[in-house]
This record gives structure tokens, C-alpha cells and sequence, in this order.
């Protein structure tokens, strides 16, 4: 058998067996690379060329592949879960860096469910497209190094051909980890939590206060996530505690999608019937999360020197914390190289959700006026906030570093995934790799990339997880 191009070493399979099950991908028979990242490929120290489909779709393996067991709040409530339609090859080891590849839509896992284990062509290619995007837009992200069709038909809202997507993260542990080990395996706590530190924040191994600081540093990656969010108007859609890494990786995007017209209830998702991960509403549910987080992480205070008052006294700087970045991303966003102006950012936030005025334009028309033909910024109230703005910002330098010329518009990733499934084209999807590949560079600034969407199609635009 050809062995894999990888460099695997596996340390997940060193702590307790029962937080993962070994498994074995599905038999393709005709896989086929839609897709490969051949920069993701140059990063991880991979020969593209030896990355075939039988590889990428696990038909040929270095070792045996596991499934991670995990728990999570869904939508608030507590449910026991795990891979149920993924699974981790094993882990990449390059430069010093571990890195997990995980396969998803490889088939059923002893945590499928009733679920098949399958993911359709559509989903996986949504999530490649959204993750190099978010890592192009300088953000946290899981990253997609291909998508392979398979030759099945897999059923959802309509009958797609099936495919894998290949996912790379420097581990997929989660909240709903630490929730899992917390409730099946609390003697294992400690010991998970200091494999956990080793590998995500080693620099805490020689700290008198290890665990408190690694509560602390996993409280600020995650601010630093949803801030960074909130920055480029992405709503992630499922912020369910198996769903946020430790690690403040952006990941799984099912029933994720970008903001057009500013909007803090925002919702696209069809599971998200009361807006409970609305764009708003990501900052409050992140300190819901972390509270869950806290919880799992309990018993370490009969383990240890840590005490539960610790840990409720970092949530309660959370406000703070949250606060402080935050402002100084909006201040970048408006170009204030400065600590005050907040009442004015104030000032701004009002004036968008007044004029619902589309997110990612705005700080492009503030930038510079007349690039787009759009009446909200026509008006008397608008030009007299840019003249407040810029006797104090508008720095050109700072609005270009923070505010993207390109996101994927909704309507325009639609488009590209329907051209493939009705004729097989991959071109709109490639013009859109092109096109958020360099976010931060004007091309032409009466780009369709940049025109949103008619009012009336955000209104009736819904997302899907596709499990």
C-alpha cells in the first residue's frame, strides 16, 4: 500500500481511549480532487503532487484514523456527542507545528446517530471557500486543503453527489471536550488539561497559577475570535460549545454567512429559529460559552490549587476585556489611531443600525467618498459624521488594514455552488477563490464582487448545516 505523503505523529491517541474510537473511512471507488489548496500544501511542508484522491479520501493510510467523542450545548441544551461524520488521519508534524487532518463526510462513526456519516459536494464546497476566505481576511480559521467528490448520491434538501473535505487545524479540541471529559471521565481531567496546555499554550508549563492562566489565554483567543468576527460582518451561525476550540480557531461552517446590510438580529440560519446566534448576539454567547467552559473545568479546583472563585473572577472581566477589543477594532475600522473617540464609535454603530446601510461598503465610502452609487450615503446625517470622523480618523493606512475591499457576498457563493451542480463548472467558484484570496486589494472598485444583494434576497436568504 502507498504511504501517505504526511508526517504523522499522533498524541491524541496517548490519553484515554475513551475520548475517541478508532475508525475506518468508507470505500470510494472513483474519488476525484475538485479542489486543493497547493498553498495550504507549500505551509505544511507537502509535496502537492503526492496528495492523490485515494489519499485525500483516506482509501490509503498511514495509521488508523479515530473519531473524537465530545459533548456541547446545542441551541442551550446539554447533549453527548462526537465525530459523527469525520474523522482525524492523524496528526501532520512540520517545522515544529502539529497540525490535525480530518476527514469529513468519510461515513458513519460510532458517534453518527441516525445521521449517514455522508456530506454533500455543496456543503464542502461552502466550507472551502469560506475558510480560505476567513484566512485571507486575516482571522483564526480551520483551513480546507481539498475537497474530493465521491460516487454516491447523498440526499439532504435535494440529492447532491457526495464529497470529502480534507481539514486542517492545530487540533479540533473543543469546549465540548473539556464538557465531555468532565462528565465521563473526571479523573482524566487534569491529565487531558495538561496535554491540552503542552500542546496549545506551552508557554504556561513553567507558570505557579497553570490552570487559571489557561482559562485566562483561552478566554482571550476566543474574544479575540468573535471580534474578529464582528470586524468583517461574519456570522458563524452554530455557536454551540462543540463548536468553539479552545484553541480560538474559527471552524465548521454549515449554516454560516456574511452580513450585507448592518443588522445585529441577523440570522440566516434555518435551525436558528429565535436568533439565539444572530450577528448581535455572538459577544454575549461567547461569556454563555465560556461560563460552560468554566463548569467543565470544576473539578480541576479539587485536583489542584485552583478555585472555582478564580475562574468566576476571568469571567467577570469579561465585559471589560471584550469592551477594550472590541473599540480598538472599530477605531482601526474607522481609521482613529487613538484610545478615545469611543462616544463617536457610539455614534457610528447608531447611525448603522438606523440606516441599515451595507456593513463592508461603508468604511470603503467613508475611506473614500463617491465609490458607490448608493443613497444611504447621500445624506446630510452621513456627511456630517464623516467630517466628525475625520478630524479625528479616516487614517487611510489604518481603514486599509482592517476593512476588506471583498467578502463572500451570499448571493455570489449561491451562484457559484448551483453553476456546479447544474453543469459541472467550477469557474464562478474559482473566480471567487481569486477574488477573496486578497481581500485587503482593490481590484476595481465597481466590482460586481463588491455590489450586495437586492434587499428583498437577505430577507429570504437561509443556510443549512447539511448533516
Amino acid at each position: 500500500m502507498k504511504l501517505m505523503p504526511f508526517s504523522f505523529d499522533t498524541t491524541y491517541k496517548d490519553i484515554d481511549s475513551d475520548l475517541y474510537s478508532r475508525v475506518t473511512p468508507k470505500s470510494i471507488a472513483n474519488p476525484e480532487i475538485l479542489v486543493r489548496n497547493d498553498r495550504l500544501c507549500a505551509d505544511l511542508g507537502l509535496d502537492a503532487a503526492k496528495l492523490d484522491a485515494d489519499v485525500l479520501a483516506g482509501q490509503n493510510r498511514l495509521e488508523e484514523p479515530i473519531a473524537q467523542a465530545y459533548a456541547g450545548h446545542q441551541y442551550g441544551s446539554f447533549t453527548v456527542l462526537g465525530d459523527g461524520r469525520a474523522i482525524i488521519l492523524g496528526e501532520h508534524v512540520h517545522d515544529d507545528n502539529r497540525y490535525d487532518i480530518q476527514l469529513k463526510g468519510s461515513g458513519r462513526t460510532p458517534y453518527s446517530g441516525r445521521g449517514d456519516g455522508n456530506a454533500t459536494v455543496s456543503s464542502m464546497l461552502r466550507e472551502y471557500l469560506y475558510s480560505y476566505a476567513m484566512q485571507n481576511l486575516h482571522i483564526k480559521t480551520s483551513r480546507s486543503l481539498a475537497v474530493v467528490e465521491t460516487d454516491e448520491a447523498v440526499e439532504r434538501r435535494r440529492t447532491e453527489p457526495g464529497a470529502i473535505l480534507v481539514r486542517v487545524m492545530n487540533s479540533h479540541i473543543r469546549y465540548g471536550t473539556f464538557q465531555y471529559v468532565a462528565g465521563k471521565a473526571s479523573d482524566e481531567l487534569q491529565r487531558f488539561t495538561d496535554y491540552v496546555i503542552d500542546r496549545h499554550y506551552p508557554q504556561l508549563d513553567e507558570t505557579d497559577r497553570t490552570y487559571l492562566e489557561f482559562f485566562d489565554a483561552v478566554i482571550q483567543s476566543s474574544i479575540e475570535m468573535v471580534v474578529d468576527w464582528l470586524r468583517v460582518g461574519f456570522i458563524h451561525g452554530v455557536m454551540n460549545t462543540d463548536n468553539m476550540s479552545v484553541d480560538g480557531e474559527t471552524f465548521d461552517y454549515g449554516p454560516c454567512a456574511f452580513m450585507n446590510y448592518y443588522d445585529e438580529e441577523a440570522v440566516f440560519s434555518s435551525i436558528d429559529k429565535h436568533g439565539r446566534y444572530a450577528f448581535g448576539n455572538q459577544r454575549p454567547i461567547l461569556r454563555w460559552n465560556l461560563e460552560r467552559f468554566a463548569k467543565a473545568l470544576q473539578p480541576l479546583c479539587t485536583q489542584s490549587a485552583l478555585t472555582y472563585d478564580e475562574l468566576e473572577n476571568k469571567l467577570g472581566e469579561f465585559e471589560e476585556r471584550f469592551d477594550a477589543q472590541y473599540y480598538t477594532m472599530m477605531r482601526k475600522k474607522l481609521g482613529i489611531d487613538s484610545d478615545g473617540s469611543r462616544e463617536l464609535v457610539d455614534e457610528f454603530l447608531a447611525w448603522l443600525r438606523r440606516s441599515n446601510a451595507d456593513y463592508t461598503n461603508t468604511f470603503l465610502e467613508l475611506e473614500t467618498p463617491g465609490t458607490f452609487d448608493d443613497s444611504v450615503f447621500a445624506t446630510a446625517e452621513f456627511e456630517q459624521l464623516r467630517h466628525k470622523l475625520a478630524a479625528v480618523g479616516l487614517d487611510e493606512e489604518l481603514m486599509q488594514e482592517a476593512n476588506p475591499r471583498y467578502i463572500p457576498r451570499n448571493y455570489l457563493v449561491e451562484e457559484a455552488l448551483d453553476e456546479y451542480l447544474e453543469t459541472g463548472n467550477l469557474s464562478k467558484f474559482e473566480e471567487l477563490l481569486t477574488v477573496v484570496e486578497n481581500p485587503y486589494t482593490s481590484k476595481d472598485m465597481d466590482s460586481q464582487f463588491q455590489q450586495p444583494p437586492p434587499r428583498e434576497f437577505d430577507a429570504e436568504y437561509t443556510t443549512y448545516c447539511n448533516t
